[in-house]
């Protein structure tokens, strides 16, 4: 994986796939309970409560301008991926260690305690949540036990490239995504959702368009890009509804009012928002480039981030919500894999500028890029502790 193209790969996923049946809601439960694996390590504590007098202590994030909390990142610095939390400085870089491994995408609970994530051995893949820690890795459900209830299809594969586990933002449900190949092509492509205490699966949609599945807000709801456009459903896989038929990569803002998508509406890609319910829908960024893609909001609402060609270049840029006072955050260095800070002031991102995959954080406002990790291997993924 030495050559990991993480921000390429967020455009449409097509593969060979041939589709002959619509998207239909959800088909069974299984009742599945969760195994527990014993740890290695845990990290150290770096948060202390210091009494003050007439005061109630309390716990002060890392100060790391304007961001807070942790960052947790994969990294294939030991020869193999891992994941590992740093400060959002990028000091004290720790991994998570524990008799899992390897371990991809990392994805942390609203309530920052736990810590979702893949892994893989020779004959499944499987998902784990752990303690934010480390400790306590427990499996979910691996394909070999999906495969089994799922229609018979024997040729299940999680495509760790790309498929992450999701939180519901009420920490009690996480989607994930499986591609199930024939041979080398991938045939088609399902989401799922299981409780986070790895009871109750459901297959919540088939066919998608691409990978990212998104919660409302409020858990009730995930929208998606399946065939053709954009689809949002309840949590539970029923009252599928089509929002439109062209667009892609949705991304919900987090007032639960607004979706973002991309388009090939016209001869070039576009940026659109729309209501939550499809209508009012609005282009707010247009380019001649081959691609504008992946569109996430700001936690505050105010800004989009996204990734363009139309300098020349696969670059992150960042606008207000109505498409005005765009800014290139990246300058033909390369960007990609976004995350914004929770207080909306900065962004993580991934960049190959020095050769290799490299984890970077700069302003909202395209100001103060700062490399957060150096070593001579591939390290990406990053994701901003609640």
């Amino acid at each position: 994986m030495k050559k990991y193209h993480i921000f390429f790969l967020f455009m449409f996923l097509i593969g060979c796939s041939s589709r002959s049946e619509a998207l239909p809601t959800a088909t069974f439960r299984i009742v599945l309970s969760p195994s527990l694996v014993p740890t290695e390590t845990a990290i150290p504590p770096t948060q202390t409560l210091t009494p003050v007098p007439t005061f109630t202590p309390t716990i002060t994030p890392t100060p790391i301008g304007g961001g807070m909390g942790k960052i947790a990142f994969m990294s294939e610095r030991d020869g193999y991926p891992e994941i590992y939390v740093m400060n959002t400085d990028g000091s004290n870089q720790i991994k998570l260690a524990n008799e899992i491994t390897p371990k991809f995408h990392p994805a942390w609970s609203p309530d920052g305690r736990k810590i979702a994530f893949i892994s893989k051995d020779e004959n499944t893949v499987s998902v784990y949540i752990m303690n934010a820690d480390g400790s306590n890795p427990t499996k979910l459900i691996d394909t070999t036990e999906i495969s089994a209830y799922d229609q018979g299809n024997r040729n299940l594969r999680f495509d760790t490239r790309c498929c992450r586990p999701v939180w519901s933002p009420d920490g009690e449900k996480i989607i994930f995504y499986i591609v199930h190949y024939i041979g080398c092509c991938a045939q088609h492509r399902n989401s799922y959702v299981i409780n986070a205490d790895g009871s109750d699966l459901i297959i919540s949609m088939k066919w998608l368009g691409d990978s990212r599945q998104i919660w409302s807000p409020d858990s009730q709801k995930i929208v998606f890009a399946g065939d053709p456009g954009i689809w949002v459903m309840n949590a539970d896989g029923t009252n599928l509804i089509n929002l439109n038929k062209k667009d892609g990569s949705p991304s919900w803002s987090l007032d639960g009012k607004k979706i973002a998508s991309i388009t090939g509406r016209g001869s070039y890609s576009e940026i659109y928002v729309m209501n939550a319910d499809g209508t009012n829908l609005v282009r707010i960024m247009y380019t001649r480039s081959p691609w504008d893609s992946s569109p996430v909001w700001s936690p505050n609402g105010r800004k989009i981030a996204f990734i363009s060609h139309r300098d020349g270049d696969y670059d992150m840029y960042v606008m207000n919500a109505d498409g005005t006072d765009l800014v290139n955050l990246t300058n033909k260095l390369g960007g990609g894999d976004q995350a914004w800070s929770p207080d909306s002031t900065k962004i993580a991102f991934v960049s190959g500028r020095d050769g290799d995959s490299e984890i970077y954080i700069v302003d909202a406002d395209g100001n103060n890029v700062h490399q957060l990790t150096d070593n001579d291997t591939d390290d990406y993924s990053p994701v901003w502790s609640p």
